[in-house]
């Protein structure tokens, strides 16, 4: 149940969004300030998750198939949620944190072209990255060391030239568009640092 006080000072900031469009925009901002740090738990979660599916893939020699499966399903789990965290706001730019806004812009380049030549690339790094991963598991299934080693060479080498690639793509359109703008910048009132 809401206070008179409350409702009040709801009305008024409504209308001063209402009457002024610019503070519409920061308002749209501040509410997505929540996923404005991109999470670099994201990008290495990433960077783990060929090897540790792979092994938890070759664990069916040793536990068997049920307990392998098990396993499997529990690290797909576990690095979704690790790649789901959301990290404390910091005010220095980090190359994870590049590729993890690289990553956005390129997923929204329908929306917001970015450069012809960089968007083929990092799709088509995307796809031997795949690719390999899909012979690094299929190497485990069918326990073939020479099969995941080639799979995981693959599939690590096109994910961190996709990476750089990624940290580039920032790079390139971070002053393009607003939104990307408020992406890396400080915030001027941190009242989390008085809190602490």
């Amino acid at each position: 149940m809401q206070t008179p006080e409350r409702h009040q000072f709801q009305r008024v900031q409504a209308a001063h969004h209402r009457g002024h469009p610019a503070n519409s925009v920061i308002g749209h901002l501040q509410k997505s300030a929540g996923v404005k740090q991109a999470s670099t738990h994201a990008t290495y979660a990433k960077i783990l998750t060929p090897a540790l599916l792979t092994l938890s893939i070759w664990s069916h020699i040793w536990i068997g198939t049920s307990a392998a499966l098990a396993l499997t399903v529990l690290t797909m789990a576990g690095l979704l949620f690790l790649q789901r965290q959301r990290m404390m706001s910091s005010t220095k730019p980090t190359w994870a944190n590049a590729v993890g806004f690289g990553e956005r812009i390129w997923l929204n380049r329908l929306h917001t072209p970015i450069p012809d030549k960089l968007s083929a690339r990092i799709t088509t790094l995307y796809l031997v990255y795949w690719l390999g991963a899909v012979i690094a598991y299929s190497g485990g299934i069918m326990t073939s060391l020479l099969l995941t080693s080639t799979g995981l060479a693959v599939a690590y080498s096109a994910q961190f030239v996709c990476f750089q690639k990624l940290a580039l793509l920032f790079r390139q359109m971070k002053d393009t568009s607003p939104l990307y703008r408020f992406w890396s910048t400080a915030p001027d009132n941190d009242n989390s640092a008085k809190s602490a």
